[in-house]
């Protein structure tokens, strides 16, 4: 009887080790559900930090020269169709606040941005409602659903930057027929902005001026 009891304590101690040993493994962190999906209203929004904190990491003055007008802007995507939406983050620089779109894939992304009256979802038509006083539209094209939830865009799918400047709110809107959406309420009135593609990784840029 002891021995069974004495082999019984240390099977039991040997399981609460192991299971302590899974409990302090730091090498991964807590991911949200994809926000990726077929319908861009497919889950009500959440609220949170954005996946990355700002955008200073993608500071460059390589783009475009910022236009005297505020109109639609656009570009072709080149490459494969394979980008799939892994981080959206914002930044405020010297003379403009930054909004970054990031991919995993080997395309270049195209682009579709504008002002717009009301943040409509593409597909629904639901309006969204964003803080702000002035509304972009963010269309990034040559884009596609991830093979996996894994892949998918794990961050918050609306959220206020803490440093982003004039971009005080950006909604997530998701990937809908090739096209990935994004919105960003803007404050005070509209102002111009640049979009242009950096690589390694595939991002899509959005500059808008102070």
């Amino acid at each position: 009887m002891t021995t069974r009891r004495t082999t019984a304590a240390l099977l039991s101690a040997a399981v609460l080790l192991v299971v302590a040993a899974c409990g302090t493994d730091g090498g991964q962190e807590p991911t949200s559900a994809a926000v990726t999906s077929e319908s861009a209203t497919a889950e009500a929004p959440t609220s949170g930090a954005p996946t990355s904190e700002t955008a200073s990491a993608d500071a460059t003055d390589d783009g475009p020269e910022f236009p005297e007008g505020t109109g639609r802007q656009t570009a072709e995507n080149s490459g494969e169709w394979d980008l799939v939406l892994a981080d959206v983050r914002v930044g405020e620089h010297d003379g403009y606040d930054r909004i970054v779109l990031e991919f995993t894939g080997t395309g270049t992304p195209g682009w579709t941005v504008n002002y717009v009256d009301e943040a409509v979802l593409d597909g629904s038509g639901k309006v969204v409602e964003l803080a702000g006083d002035a509304f972009l539209d963010i269309y990034a094209s040559g884009t596609t659903y991830p093979e996996s939830e894994q892949d998918s865009y794990n961050g918050p799918r609306q959220f206020q930057p803490e440093s982003g400047g004039d971009v005080v709110d950006v909604y997530v809107a998701g990937t809908f027929e090739g096209y990935t959406q994004v919105l960003a309420g803007i404050a005070g009135d509209r102002a111009p902005f640049r979009v242009f593609a950096l690589s390694d990784p595939s991002r899509l840029v959005v500059d808008i001026a102070d």
